[in-house]
């Protein structure tokens, strides 16, 4: 019975003598290399859209702001809430660069084509190879 006593006593002894040397043996060692596994996000059909700045024009004040020479005002076609100019609510000044029609012409990159509100084609109506402008 004192020699399983013994053994078992010997075996704990040496299981944390063995142990420590473990721990000695890392200590001494440099701290390991952390790596970071990232996975790739989705990849989106559409980019997102870039935020658009525009200087505001028109809008129900006593003096209606304009826009600089070359630009024309517009209703915004972000912000489909409301009427637009229609209702007195600001619109913006834009560059009028022709897109779409026929010719199919492309906006410059960062840009999209909208729906000229100058003439009276409406590609919502019926309209064939209606002028856009990019906005």
């Amino acid at each position: 019975m004192q020699l399983s006593y013994i053994s078992l006593f010997l075996t704990a002894l040496l299981g944390a003598a063995s142990a420590a040397d473990r721990l000695e043996s890392r200590a001494a060692r440099p701290p390991e290399t952390l790596v970071t596994i990232i996975k790739p996000t989705a990849v989106t059909k559409f980019p997102p859209l870039p935020t658009h700045t525009y200087k505001p024009c028109g809008g129900y004040r006593i003096t209606p702001l304009k826009c600089d020479d070359g630009e024309i005002c517009i209703d915004n076609p972000y912000n489909t809430s409301g009427c637009g100019l229609a209702c007195d609510l600001p619109g913006i000044c834009v560059k009028p660069i022709m897109c779409g029609g026929i010719a199919g012409f492309r906006c410059p990159d960062g840009k999209k084509c909208f729906d000229d509100p100058r003439d009276d084609c409406d590609p919502l109506k019926g309209g064939a190879d209606c002028a856009g402008l990019c906005i």
